[in-house]
């Protein structure tokens, strides 16, 4: 736990250090709507402002062939440290639903971390940002607790093609908390700005165990985004999975919630 928790901290003090020197900002900014990791998988590149809480809750259906499984919600709350740094703490509720054996209910494992802004973006060179999580056994339902801390560990990129068109796309590694060996995961997601208020996604995302032996799993989704305000983001998708491991399908809805504390 000591070695990884000092990792996160120790890329995330040094990136924060390098960019504040280099991107000071106004104290009179003028701050953006609000911008979401949500819908889909791909993350934003895009941190919560300085001083603003934000929360994200998506509740979703999803269909694994021998039954379901329900969140309601997975939730995603973020505190703007600075123009630089954000704070993040990840909590899912779910329930299993596979008849004729009883429901199992309860949260997931709790994982912290923070989000980081790496660059702007500068031409063809994106904007980019540093994800570091670390998931903890043991603050979890017991049908659901894993046995070692588990971390997360992604880089995000995002590149505006005009005003109304950009491409976000991440890749990193994601660990379960059973094995020693991390899952590769990467995403690819364009975006359609239709108006101010409403924009379109497709995104094609998936993982790659470090085994070779072990199957690659790939999956697509789409949906709708809908602002209300500067601080409120609804957003409703479908997806489905497309390789033999990866049959799935689900449908969910979202909200996302930013206040200045």
């Amino acid at each position: 736990m000591a070695k990884y928790l000092t990792i996160l901290c120790f890329i995330g003090c040094i990136s924060t250090r390098l960019i504040g020197q280099a991107d000071t900002m106004s104290a009179t900014m003028v701050i953006d709507p609000i911008r979401a990791d949500r819908p889909g998988q791909t993350h934003s590149a895009y941190l919560t402002p300085k001083g603003y809480f934000q929360m994200e809750h998506g509740f979703s259906i999803e269909d694994t062939e021998p039954g379901f499984i329900y969140s309601y919600p997975f939730s995603n709350w973020k505190y703007g440290i600075n123009e630089n740094f954000e704070i993040r703490l990840n909590t899912h509720f779910i329930t299993i639903q596979q008849e004729p054996n009883p429901d199992v209910n309860g949260f997931l494992p709790i994982s912290l971390g923070f989000k980081s802004k790496l660059a702007n973006q500068h031409g063809i060179l994106p904007k980019m940002a540093f994800i570091g999580e670390m998931t903890f056994p043991g603050i979890v339902d017991v049908d659901f607790e894993t046995t070692y801390f588990a971390p997360t560990l992604i880089l995000v990129f995002q590149n505006y093609i005009s005003d109304f068109i950009s491409i976000s796309y991440e890749g990193g590694a994601v660990w379960d908390g059973e094995t020693g060996e991390p899952n590769f995961i990467y995403s690819l997601e364009p975006n359609i700005n239709i108006t101010n208020r409403l924009g379109l996604f497709a995104e094609l995302y998936g993982s790659t165990p470090q085994r070779e032996e072990s199957d690659l799993e790939l999956r697509v989704d789409a949906g709708i985004t809908y602002l209300i305000g500067d601080g409120l983001l609804l957003d409703l998708s479908a997806g489905q999975g497309i390789s033999e491991d990866a049959d799935e399908s689900f449908v969910e809805f979202g909200l996302s919630y930013r206040f200045k504390l």
